[in-house]
């Protein structure tokens, strides 16, 4: 494990202070600043003085990312300051000369729109090379006021205001929320406004050059996508998002993660003409009538029902990299299989007090430190919920929360740290069941809001029994089936893999000298449903003393792993974590009876 200091001398960085909580701002060792010699690299150590965060905000390096001494090296939490209004700007700073309209003019786009969207000139300073210019300002309203600006120099450099309040471009115009078309920059919404859509909107930070693998730390995280968070509330509210972003592979990256988020149920997709890029480049060369035909002639994002094969069909899907998966956090449960990414239902079953929750809740650590996932958890046997999350904190930093006989207990600070490492990686879901009683519309409905607001990659629900099942007439059969059904469409539309954790019908009697086999998917009370609609299936099965066999029961594609293959583990009761077993050591426990 390295320290703080050695993972700077790896990335280059020399700051005057390594102390918990400091931001520094330096020569970027990457760009060396430019001509100028510009400190254009900020840099912030997080408040553990365990990790560090860096960015340069030059627009030709661009050079960012997190590491952490923590295991996994995913990028530490860093202080954030509340957001910050924007200056004033006085009127007369706000000019509207020729040379504006005629900017836009040569775009297709009028002065009743120019004016709509409130653009002017004013004269703004630059880092770099380039000083102070006359900018064009791209104001951002929500509610009425302006909450930030992005300034265009001449040179087509972009800035924002500093610390804003996320908020989507012209989130203001979305009153009815019915369809929203989404775009990639200011002039895209206001060539699409132009063009008779006044419902358009756009983030503030563009399209990512790349969404990264599942695998990597590093992957897109939260800031890009901030705004959504701002109007989740409207926009869950949207009926249909038409997606009509640039047609490049930023463009398509954006689009595919504002589907995960937004259900791609709700989302349609527009190609614009050969030879054109955006909005803008539509609205050039084929006026009004060009972007409308685009806009209306937009496809359901492919997620269910009749395709048919093209001839590039197979090709394309050559060129693509296969799905993503998942390590499971321990070696010999590794050599048994993989975890999907792409939303799937993962049913985990074992007799009660065999450790299905602990190990789901270990793959959640696990998961969430190494592959970035997020998680929403649905667990009303755990109240109060803060319990649950005390458990998640003994799996993360590897001593037991309370006092425990021969068990070395976490200090305050890695309680503390524990739970700001937890908030932008773990969301509970909590009902009150009497007020509030747990039906399954109500948690996929709380489940959509996190996938949409907190970016949630992973729900658990522990235990299936828990949730009030409102069957009416139907039998249990053929409701579980149906209830499944909606598990899996839920996961497919949102990117997001459904755990969950059902109990097996109570086991029989055993007679004397005999051991306890792990159970299988249709000895799951209620339906052998489990087994036809699970894409993974995983019995936790509790052997000797802290042994624990994980059987792999079920596994719909062979990148996750073999059908009826086990692996033993060793769980640490103290803080919750699995390990592959000593072989020595666990010898006298295999196939023993708990």
């Amino acid at each position: 494990m390295s320290d703080i200091h050695e993972i700077l001398s790896e990335l280059g960085i020399k700051l005057k202070s390594t102390s918990p909580g400091r931001n520094e701002k330096i020569i970027c060792p990457k760009c060396g600043g430019g001509k100028t010699r510009e400190t254009c690299l900020s840099v912030t150590i997080d408040d553990f003085g365990e990790g560090v965060m860096w960015k340069c905000h030059r627009a030709t390096c661009g050079w960012q990312g997190g590491k952490s001494v923590n295991f996994g090296g995913s990028a530490p939490p860093v202080r954030r300051e509340p957001p910050a209004p924007p200056p004033v700007h006085d009127v007369k700073d706000q000019t509207k000369p020729d040379s504006l309209y005629k900017f836009f003019a040569t775009r297709g786009i009028g002065a009743e729109t120019v004016d709509a969207f409130g653009c002017y000139i004013t004269r703004y300073w630059f880092p770099g090379d380039e000083g102070e210019q006359n900018a064009l300002v791209f104001p951002y309203l929500f509610a009425g006021k302006v909450v930030n600006r992005k300034y265009r120099s001449p040179k087509k450099f972009f800035i924002q205001e500093k610390n804003p309040l996320p908020t989507l471009f012209n989130i203001d115009a979305v009153a009815e929320p019915d369809v929203v078309v989404w775009v990639e920059g200011e002039a895209d919404c206001m060539a699409v406004h132009e063009a008779g859509y006044p419902q358009v909107v756009t983030l503030p930070n563009g399209a990512p050059a790349e969404l990264k693998s599942e695998d990597d730390p590093s992957r897109e995280g939260d800031k890009r996508f901030s705004p959504i968070t701002t109007h989740a509330d409207l926009l869950g509210k949207v009926q249909k998002f038409i997606l009509a972003g640039d047609m490049d592979t930023p463009g398509a990256n954006l689009r595919e993660e504002l589907a995960r988020r937004l259900g791609r149920h709700r989302c349609w997709m527009v190609t614009w003409p050969d030879g054109c890029k955006d909005a803008c480049d539509t609205l050039k060369s084929h006026g009004k009538a060009g972007v409308q035909a685009s806009i209306e002639n937009a496809v359901a994002y492919p997620i269910s029902g009749i395709q048919n094969i093209q001839d590039d069909t197979l090709t394309l899907l050559l060129a693509m990299k296969p799905p993503a998966v998942m390590t499971t956090g321990t070696a010999a449960t590794d050599e048994t299989m993989k975890l999907p990414t792409e939303g799937r239902l993962i049913v985990v079953t074992g007799f009660p007090g065999s450790g299905k929750t602990s190990w789901t809740r270990f793959a959640m650590i696990h998961t969430a430190r190494l592959h970035a996932r997020k998680w929403a958890v649905f667990s009303p046997e755990m109240q109060p919920w803060s319990e649950f999350v005390a458990e998640c904190a003994e799996v993360l930093v590897g001593k037991s929360f309370r006092p425990k006989r021969n068990a070395e207990q976490m200090t305050g600070d890695e309680a503390a740290h524990a739970s700001r490492w937890l908030k932008d990686r773990l969301t509970m879901i909590v009902s009150d069941a009497e007020d509030d009683p747990p039906t399954l519309d109500w948690v996929l409905g709380k489940a959509q809001i996190t996938v949409m607001r907190d970016g949630v990659t992973d729900l658990v629900i522990d235990p299936w029994n828990e949730i009030q099942h409102e069957r009416g007439t139907m039998t249990e059969t053929d409701y579980t089936g149906r209830a499944l059904q909606r598990l899996k469409a839920f996961g497919l539309r949102y990117g997001c893999n459904v755990w969950l954790i059902v109990h097996p019908a109570k086991p029989s009697f055993l007679k004397p000298g005999e051991k306890r086999a792990a159970p299988g998917p249709y000895e799951i009370a209620g339906s052998a449903h489990y087994f036809n609609k699970a894409d993974l299936g995983i019995t936790v099965h509790a052997v000797g003393k802290n042994g624990t066999e994980i059987h792999l029961w079920k596994s719909r594609h062979r990148r996750w792993g073999t059908r009826n293959s086990v692996a033993l583990v060793q769980f640490n009761p103290f803080n919750g974590r699995f390990s592959t077993p000593d072989s020595d050591l666990m010898a006298g426990d295999v196939g023993g009876d708990e």
